[in-house]
């Protein structure tokens, strides 16, 4: 093992045990441990620009057209996000009536835009670092067990917040995730004092890095912003109801799927279940349904995130959680799996239209922005299409400006689409002014300046769908797609057309009160 370690970062057995009885600080020298690790790790690679982009998730405004965009496209890009979510808006802790979501943007609706951004943000998080390598995959598949754990004793607790403690639970082990991605060796040297000589972790973490992978993760949430609810779930020590969803949820997934012995597994369980009784209401069978609950959920993420590469890990991990819980522990199979974002069929398409039925209708409570929205993804996901865009004009009439869409690199798209109401407008201004839909090449070839057009744009084939209310042209609605795919029959072309006249019905019914 190369040992990168550095003076100021070792600390010996007997500077281990000076520290409190519940491994606080006395020495003074782990923050200077920590600020020098932290300090390198910040400098290099693409740690700053994944923080970025957790805290604009997390603290994007709700009430922002774009900001919520930008959640949706989040969304709809990660596959076991976007069925997440569904499943969690059909639960019944959020279902009303009778009918159930299909769409992943009704979902966000229905769940709440706070809740989504705190499960979006755990889940970057995920994708971020389970790619690198496959040591740092299992500690994110722990991560996102623990999470899926939380949420789920969060909700048999009766928490208000059960989205809440999944981002905490995400990011319980937010230090050890960071130590084994940026100082691997040192890292490796922890693991072999744990396993080959028997030290406790705590000990070998001290001793290699000088501080304790809780204080590390600490200070980074710090550094990021994350919410106090995080940190919150990094104090093992939080004796709050909350801190204790998070620190049972951690123990669980260590007890389940990290017991050193399959003898010694379910004696372990036993004794975390009778820790907890005087902190939280809960049995034996309850625990073992949110256990069964988190492997499907961790499950469908993994197949989303590896196209089933980690199959043999998750037969794995439900036989040692079956070896804890015993023989009547049962998971579903793969067959159980929904299929949401499967390709679209008639049916899905009648079913997500549906939806956007009720969300046209201003007594749902729907904003403006909140259908179109939902609109584009019916349109995405019912096409298929690459990229669906909503373009208004402008409030003199004089320019044609995207201002919302799904798909991937939309924010470069958005920034560059917008063409003056003249002739030098191009295609787009000139079909949406004809008034009629169309998409090329389904319904006609496609001119020399429409193709000129694609080829600048690098598509191959796209739709104008004009949005006229009241007889006046505000807009329409644009689609494409850039591979070589056949393009879309006249039945899916009718398909979006029927969905822009539920926006513009929609529009209507508020414009007039």
């Amino acid at each position: 093992m190369s040992p990168l370690l550095h003076a100021s970062d070792r600390v010996s057995d007997a500077d281990y045990h000076r520290d409190g009885p519940h491994g606080e600080d006395v020495g003074g020298d782990d923050n200077f441990a920590i600020r020098t690790r932290l300090t390198r790790v910040m400098q290099g690679g693409d740690l700053p620009a994944l923080s970025h982009q957790l805290i604009e998730t997390i603290t994007g405004s709700d009430d922002d057209t774009v900001s919520t965009q930008r959640l949706a496209n989040v969304v709809l890009r990660e596959y076991g996000l976007a069925l997440s979510l569904v499943r969690t808006a059909n639960s019944a802790h959020y279902r009303r009536g009778g009918r159930p979501t299909e769409s992943a943007t009704h979902a966000m609706m229905v769940i709440g835009l706070r809740q989504v951004r705190q499960l979006a943000s755990g889940l970057l998080f995920f994708d971020h670092f389970q790619r690198r390598s496959p040591e740092l995959k299992e500690l994110m598949v722990l991560s996102l067990l623990t999470a899926n754990h939380a949420r789920g004793m969060a909700l048999l607790q009766g928490h208000d917040a059960p989205e809440a403690a999944h981002l905490a639970g995400m990011f319980r082990n937010l230090g050890e995730v960071l130590m084994a991605c940026y100082y691997h060796d040192d890292y490796q040297r922890v693991r072999s004092l744990v396993q080959d000589d028997g030290r406790s972790e705590a000990s070998a973490m001290r001793m290699v890095f000088g501080f304790a992978s809780d204080d590390f993760g600490l200070e980074v949430a710090k550094q990021w912003g994350l919410p106090e609810t995080v940190a919150d779930g990094i104090r093992s020590t939080d004796p709050s109801p909350f801190g204790a969803i998070i620190a049972f949820s951690h123990a669980l997934t260590s007890t389940l799927y990290q017991t050193d012995s399959n003898s010694r597994v379910g004696p372990a369980l036993d004794a975390l279940l009778a820790s907890y009784q005087g902190r939280l209401r809960l049995t034996r069978d309850e625990v073992s349904r949110v256990a069964s609950d988190a492997l499907i959920e961790t499950r469908e993420m993994l197949q989303s995130a590896d196209g089933g590469q980690s199959a043999q890990s998750l037969l794995d991990l439900s036989a040692a959680a079956r070896r804890a819980f015993g023989p009547n522990f049962v998971i579903p199979d793969d067959g159980d799996t929904p299929t949401m974002l499967a390709e679209p069929d008639v049916t899905l398409r009648e079913r997500l239209r549906s939806e956007l039925v009720d969300a046209a209708d201003p007594a749902s409570g729907a904003t403006i922005g909140t259908m179109l929205t939902q609109a584009m993804e019916v349109i995405l996901r019912g096409g298929p299409f690459d990229r669906v865009l909503t373009c208004f004009m402008t409030g003199d009439r004089t320019q044609l400006v995207a201002r919302t869409g799904l798909g991937p690199d939309i924010e470069a798209v958005l920034a560059a689409f917008s063409f003056p109401v003249t002739q030098r407008g191009g295609p787009v201004v000139s079909l949406t002014i004809q008034r009629q839909p169309i998409y090329l090449p389904t319904d006609r070839n496609m001119l020399t300046t429409e193709q000129r057009w694609a080829n600048q744009q690098g598509v191959s084939q796209f739709g104008v769908f004009p949005v006229v209310v009241s007889g006046k042209v505000i807009g329409c609605l644009y689609c494409d797609r850039s591979g070589s795919g056949p393009a879309p029959d006249r039945a899916t072309v009718r398909y979006v057309t029927s969905i822009v006249d539920l926006v513009v019905d929609g529009i209507a019914r508020r414009r007039n009160g």
